[in-house]
């Protein structure tokens, strides 16, 4: 199934939002002026749910930044743009994801883990409602893994190693909030790579 044709403006504020705070205004505007966004500059969209901004222009901007910074300078960056984005749904967007009200700090330790994969879960219901039905998510040994086609992260680049690192920050970010500490994610497949899926496996603790 394709990405859906049009996302809600606070995805585009929240991105812009989050790229701003880790390049600063000029360096984002770079980013913008090579993605051929320039609309975009000085003139965020409005933080609102409705419907008016271009899937291909998100793609664009995420593409953008690996395009500019190249494989291994976008890894840090890009990494960091996903945890920022996650970081500040919590603070300013929960409803978004379907997380509003809730509150990691009371959570049992010997479940940390399987909350994590429930609320991820409850997360991608709502992702799907935004970006289209692109993931298949399910647990295995090893932890969580996350699966997209097509990848809204990483459509129209071809990369030596899988790049979908703002995919892996965010998924970061969420680890953090539930459990407490950092786990262990690795994308094993990547579209921008020859794959035909990104997958994101998130380990269990002690994997």
């Amino acid at each position: 199934m394709p990405l859906k044709e049009k996302l809600p403006n606070q995805i585009f504020y929240l991105g812009l939002m989050a790229a701003e705070e880790i390049l600063g205004l000029n360096g984002l505007n770079s980013i913008l002026n090579y993605a051929k966004l320039q609309k975009f500059i000085g003139n965020y969209p409005p933080n609102n749910l409705e419907l008016e901004q271009s899937s291909e222009d998100f793609t664009c901007l995420m593409s953008g930044f690996i395009e500019v910074l190249g494989e291994r300078g976008s890894k840090a960056i890009t990494f960091q743009l996903g945890k920022r984005s996650f970081e500040l749904i919590v603070e300013q967007f929960p409803a978004l994801l379907n997380i509003d009200g809730i509150k990691p700090d009371d959570r049992t330790p010997d479940r940390l883990f399987d909350e994590y994969v429930r609320l991820q879960d409850l997360m991608f219901v709502a992702a799907k409602g935004i970006f289209g039905d692109i993931y298949t998510c399910y647990e295995n040994e090893d932890g969580y893994v996350i699966e997209l086609s097509p990848c809204y992260w990483c459509t129209g680049l071809k990369t030596e190693a899988p790049i979908c690192n703002a995919g892996n920050g965010f998924s970061h970010a969420v680890g953090r909030w539930v459990v407490g500490q950092d786990l262990r994610i690795e994308e094993t497949l990547c579209i921008a790579r020859g794959d035909d899926r990104c997958r994101h496996v998130v380990y269990r603790p002690g994997k």
